[in-house]
Parts: C-alpha cells; sequence; structure tokens
C-alpha cells in the first residue's frame, strides 16, 4: 500500500491519495526532478509475483507506452511510467499531467447540467477519440468518471487503453476468470459486451454519457452487472425526449443514432460526432434536467413521440412522398408509349423483353426506396437504394434507339432524386456534406456515355461469353463504387478491383477484336469501362484514406 512521501521511480514524491478505484490508486505527487505536480496512477490490480504477474506487468507498461503517443487538448498527457516495489511484489505505476477540476461524475451528482455544456464537452470527447482511433487506440471505458472539467470549462479524458492493459488475462476479451470486465457495464457496448470491441464501441459508451447529461440518468436500468449487459443486448434505449420532454427533437436523433446495437448503424467515426455536437453548442439554453432516482423497470416500454408532434410533420410528409409520386406519374405517361413502340419496332426477343422489365422494376424500386428514407432508416434500406439507383443507370444502355432514349432523363432524375433524399433524411445528428452522397454516384452516370458518343448499348447479357462476363464486371464496379464508404472491408474493395481488371481484360480484348478481326470497335463498353474504372479506384483510395486506423500490434490489433 503506498503512503505519502513515498518516492516512485525514484523521482515522484506521493503527496496525497486523490481517489481509489477497481484498478488501484490516484496520488498527487511531485516530479522532483522537473519540480511540477503530476498524477501518478498505481494498478495496483497488476501486483504480485510469479511468471504471469510478470508478463502481465510487462504487456501493459508495453501497452501504457502505446498510449502514451497521444497528444490532444482533449486527452490527458501521460508523461512517464514505471514498476515501484510493494509488498506483495511490484506494481507498475503511470505518471499523467494533473489537471485541476473536477470529474463529469461529480459534477453530474451535484445537478444537471446544460445543453451547451452536454454538447461542448460531447464534441470535445469525440474529437479525442478521433485522435486516438487514427492512432489505432480505443478507450473502451467511456464514462463520467473518466472525463474531467477543467476550471476554463473544457472537457479531458484519461486512462486512453488502461481498462484493456490492466486486464490480468490478456487472451479474454469479456469476462476472465478472475471476473474482471474490459468496461463499464452501465456504459458498454454490446459487441463490447461480446467480446468484440471495435471503435465505434467508444461512440456507443458517449451516447450513454450523453443521455445521461441530457436527461439526468442513464439509458438503462438495472440492479446489477448482469442486468446492465442484458439490457445493452437485447432492450431498445428510450427516445431522450420521452424522458425529458423539453428536449429539442434534433437530440433523439443524434443519441439514438449512437446507441443503435449494430456499429454499423451508428455514425461512421468519431469525427463525424464532433461535427453534430458542434451545431449544438450554441442551441437555445434549456432547463437543466434533474437526477432522476430510482430504476425504470426493464419491462417498461416508453413510447416513440408521433410524427403529428413534430412542427415539420407535414412538411416532411410532403418532401418525402410527392416528389416520387410526381417522378411515378410522369414515368407511367412516358414508359407506356415508349416500352411498347421500341418492342413493335423488332424488339422481341428476350435481349430485348427483359431489360425493359428490369428497367420497370428498377425505376419502381428506387422510387419506392426513396419514398422509404426517414432520418431512423437503416444503412441496409440505403444501401439498397444506392445498388438500386446505380443499376438503374445502367439498365437504359440496351435503349440506344431514339424512342427508347426518351427513358433515359427518368432514371436521371429518379437518382438525383435519391441523392437528394439519402442526403436530406440522415437529420441533424449525421448530416454528412453533399458531396460525400454524390461520390459514390460517379460510376453510374458514366452509363450517360453512349447516349453522348453515339456508339450504342454498353451492356450485352446473353450475346457472347466475353460480353456477358464485361457486362456483369461493369454492374459489380458500379454498384460497388456507389456502395464504398471509410467503414467498407477489404474483401469488397478487393471484389471491386477484381471487377475492374476484368472490365480492363474486356475492354482490351475488344479493342483486340476491332484491329485483327474487323469487328466494329465497341467504344461504349471501352469508354464507359475505362471512366467506371477511374471512378472506383478514386473513390476506393479516397473512402480508405478516410477510414479511422484501427489494426495493428498489441492494443492497436485487438480493435477488431
Amino acid at each position: 500500500m503506498p503512503v505519502r512521501d513515498q518516492v516512485l521511480g525514484g523521482r515522484y514524491r506521493l503527496v496525497r491519495e486523490l481517489g481509489e478505484g477497481g484498478m488501484g490508486q490516484v496520488w498527487e505527487a511531485r516530479d522532483e526532478t522537473l519540480d511540477r505536480p503530476v498524477a501518478v496512477k498505481l494498478i495496483s490490480l497488476l501486483s504480485g509475483g510469479g511468471s504471469r504477474g510478470e508478463e502481465a506487468r510487462a504487456r501493459f507498461l508495453r501497452e501504457a507506452r502505446i498510449t502514451a503517443r497521444l497528444q490532444h487538448a482533449h486527452i490527458v498527457t501521460i508523461h512517464d511510467l514505471g514498476e515501484t516495489d510493494a509488498a506483495d511484489g511490484k506494481v507498475p505505476f503511470l505518471v499523467m499531467e494533473l489537471v485541476p477540476g473536477e470529474s463529469l461524475d461529480a459534477l453530474l451528482r451535484r445537478g444537471g447540467v446544460s445543453l451547451s455544456d452536454a454538447a461542448r464537452w460531447g464534441a470535445q470527447v469525440a474529437d479525442a477519440l478521433t485522435d486516438a482511433h487514427a492512432a489505432g487506440i480505443m478507450h473502451r471505458d467511456i464514462k463520467p468518471s473518466n472525463i474531467l472539467i477543467t476550471p476554463s470549462g473544457n472537457a479531458k479524458v484519461l486512462d486512453f487503453g488502461v481498462a484493456r492493459a490492466a486486464d490480468p488475462n490478456a487472451t479474454a476479451d469479456r469476462l476472465t476468470q478472475t471476473g474482471f470486465i474490459v468496461g463499464t457495464p452501465p456504459y458498454m457496448a454490446p459487441e463490447q459486451a461480446r467480446g468484440h470491441p471495435e471503435p465505434r464501441s467508444d461512440l456507443y459508451a458517449l451516447g450513454c454519457v450523453l443521455f445521461e447529461l441530457i436527461v439526468g440518468r442513464l439509458p438503462f436500468q438495472a440492479p446489477d452487472t448482469v442486468g446492465y449487459l442484458s439490457a445493452h443486448l437485447t432492450e431498445e434505449p428510450p427516445a431522450p425526449s420521452t424522458v425529458s420532454p423539453d428536449l429539442p427533437p434534433e437530440w433523439d436523433d443524434l443519441v439514438l443514432t449512437l446507441l443503435r446495437k449494430d456499429p454499423a448503424q451508428r455514425y461512421a467515426n468519431a469525427g463525424e460526432v464532433t461535427q453534430a455536437l458542434r451545431r449544438f453548442e450554441h442551441a437555445p439554453a434549456a432547463p437543466a434536467p434533474s437526477r432522476v432516482r430510482g430504476p425504470v423497470p426493464p419491462t417498461a416500454v416508453l413510447p416513440e413521440p408521433a410524427a403529428a408532434q413534430s412542427p415539420g410533420g407535414v412538411k416532411e410528409a410532403i418532401e418525402r412522398f410527392l416528389p416520387p409520386a410526381v417522378l411515378a406519374a410522369a414515368s407511367a405517361a412516358v414508359i407506356r408509349p415508349e416500352l411498347p413502340m421500341s418492342l413493335e419496332q423488332g424488339y422481341t426477343g428476350p435481349h430485348e423483353t427483359i431489360p425493359a422489365v428490369v428497367y420497370v422494376i428498377l425505376l419502381a424500386g428506387c422510387l419506392g426506396l426513396t419514398a422509404a428514407l426517414t432520418p431512423r432508416t437503416s444503412d441496409a434500406v440505403r444501401y439498397a437504394g444506392y445498388v438500386a439507383t446505380a443499376l438503374l443507370m445502367l439498365s437504359t444502355a440496351p435503349f440506344d434507339d431514339d424512342d427508347g432514349r426518351a427513358l433515359l432523363p427518368l432514371a436521371i432524375l429518379s437518382c438525383a432524386l435519391f441523392c437528394f433524399r439519402e442526403h436530406r433524411s440522415r437529420g441533424p445528428g449525421n448530416a454528412r456534406p453533399l458531396s460525400a452522397t454524390l461520390a459514390g454516384f460517379a460510376a453510374p452516370f458514366v452509363a450517360l456515355i453512349p447516349y453522348g458518343t453515339g456508339f450504342g448499348p454498353v451492356l450485352d447479357f446473353g450475346y457472347t461469353v466475353y460480353g456477358t462476363a464485361g457486362s456483369v464486371g461493369l454492374v459489380v464496379l458500379v454498384c460497388l463504387t456507389a456502395l464504398l464508404t471509410p467503414q467498407s472491408r477489404d474483401v469488397a474493395r478487393k471484389v471491386g478491383y477484381g471487377a475492374a481488371a476484368l472490365c480492363a481484360l474486356v475492354a482490351v480484348y475488344k479493342i483486340w477484336l476491332s484491329l485483327e478481326q474487323d469487328y466494329k470497335f465497341d467504344g461504349g463498353y471501352v469508354g464507359v469501362g475505362a471512366l467506371a474504372i477511374a471512378a472506383y479506384c478514386y473513390r476506393e483510395v479516397t473512402t480508405r484514406r478516410a477510414a479511422p486506423a484501427d489494426s495493428g500490434s498489441s492494443l492497436v490489433g485487438q480493435l477488431r
């Protein structure tokens, strides 16, 4: 047990104990070499002898060195680390900057906070997470007691990676043989409770903290650890406004997005959370929530706010349903004469009738998905819309006669409408630049090339083996270009490059046929293929660069 005036590492003299937790004690100390105050955290959990204890301490110090690289205005800096002798063996310790102020946990115990403070502190924590995730470091234990509020009103996060590094059983990601939990159950993401944490698990924990800040209680109430873990895994959180009716509805979108069970349905990264919260910093002040004492029964179901209660409900309904309805009516007027006319002019084989049916199905699907978009629409539905619009653009290629080309404007308008609605439907808390939405649709628009050049149709399913292969490759390439995000897996990216290689081979083969076998030059496919490959490569590189680093060795390697 450390005592006052004990010197650690030959330079850090303990002054007074600041607190004690499950991992050890925190002391104010004096750095006698640099003559400055510091904070020292002793990890008594890892004390003890034997090879297993030595291995655990060595791993802790190794991983602590990784987290010590973080230098950020809203992260408590680690100055030094080491080991000291104790009665039951050696104890590792961390030396950190001594931050004046108090923990967010202590502030919450005294009463509620304003919405502007909650937004500012949340944005600062998210900014710290952005920097840490970019360095491949997860926190794993975001909670109010790990967030310090300085006298100037700024938030600083401490203990990055300490929870994982201090696990005495490094091979277990969940409950270990000693009962140690990596994280705090009331704030633990479902995937973290299952033993598969990832960077967006920190965003879930931040969502729990924000819920507590703006409402005055946690999203789930439970009597014990098992109850909290069960709630995070199986129960849906209430909308904050159903617990605190004075809250602006924008907070519901932001917090509920952070608290989604599926990490893929949360914000893509902490940077997006920072941007969303900064828009709330200067919102009109609202009464501070009072602390709600007493648990809410786990089986209680709190009602969702009715759509009619939203001031913009009618306007939203008009914006959501009217444009697709108008476009559907216009489509019925155009498609009715155009497709039969094209078929009457000799297009009676399956190569012509099938594209006509496919075009109608894709157009209906695209308009239906456009009307279905809301701020809470899942990513799966949005991805389906991306694919439908990409295929709709390509499906116009077989209609290269003058009458069939009249169908092209419908596809362009449908694609543009989906892009606009997909962007607008993301809600105030999950918005992103319109350019980011449009970027994924670069490749579908290259299907317009045949109509500008007069080269003819791009796709020729079923006519030849190489033509079918090239058409499949182009469809896959265009769809993957529309679907790519910074979180896309390497498997999807490799499939895209495979499709690009296939398109390139078919294009080269068609050029060879035109030069050596006197075939008509297929400029439509070659031109579209080249642009589609370029669009995919550009999109793949930009989305990969935007992705947070989440792989590597040691602590970094545990992120996936």
